[in-house]
């Protein structure tokens, strides 16, 4: 599916049924990466994907991939477009940055994150107060374990957790991700939200 915005046109996938998901890209990566993950929520929690400005197959010029300001607010207005006022989000790297920024430009429309391979915003990062998941690799050379560990204790509702893996985590031990994100959510209450 795809969404007219006034610059390019982002195009998305949403299935699945129960309290919305979205997954925010890292850079180079697009909506297709997260099928591990797509198959595993989908039967409890609707999964919603996108490609980013500049990211995947949209019609955005490449230099605009890095606004993360203009990306938190595609997302938004993703979510205005789909009719949902409040989701969980998770995002890798680049996506994490979207995330936080998210939570702060947006909050009221944040119900939670979780944050993989992520290096702290630069904004007052005490004013994200949705619970948050910091996941790191246990040998991630791109973004080590102690800058992860640093956001998490930088964000007041915050728990940290160490995963196997290098900086392609996700996808290498996707079923131990899977399990730990919906751990999470299941933690949250989400499912019967």
């Amino acid at each position: 599916m795809a969404m007219a915005m006034n610059d390019p046109e982002l195009r998305y996938e949403m299935s699945g049924a129960g309290p919305p998901v979205l997954f925010l890209n890292g850079r180079g990566s697009r909506t297709a990466h997260w099928a591990h993950q797509r198959r595993a929520l989908e039967s409890r929690y609707r999964i919603i994907t996108f490609d980013h400005r500049g990211c995947g197959d949209d019609d955005g010029p490449a230099e605009q991939g890095d606004h993360i300001c203009q990306m938190a607010d595609d997302a938004v207005a993703l979510l205005d477009h789909l009719g949902i006022e409040r989701a969980h989000l998770v995002g890798p790297s680049m996506g994490s940055l979207i995330a936080q920024e998210m939570a702060l430009r947006h909050p009221d429309r944040v119900r939670s994150l979780t944050l993989a391979s992520a290096w702290a915003h630069a904004g007052p990062l005490d004013r994200i107060t949705q619970p948050a998941l910091v996941l790191a690799g246990e040998e991630d050379t791109v973004t080590p374990p102690h800058v992860s560990r640093a956001l998490a204790r930088a964000l007041p509702n915050a728990r940290f957790k160490r995963l196997p893996g290098g900086p392609g985590f996700i996808a290498e031990h996707s079923d131990r991700f899977n399990e730990t994100l919906l751990g999470f959510l299941g933690w949250l209450g989400a499912a019967s939200a």
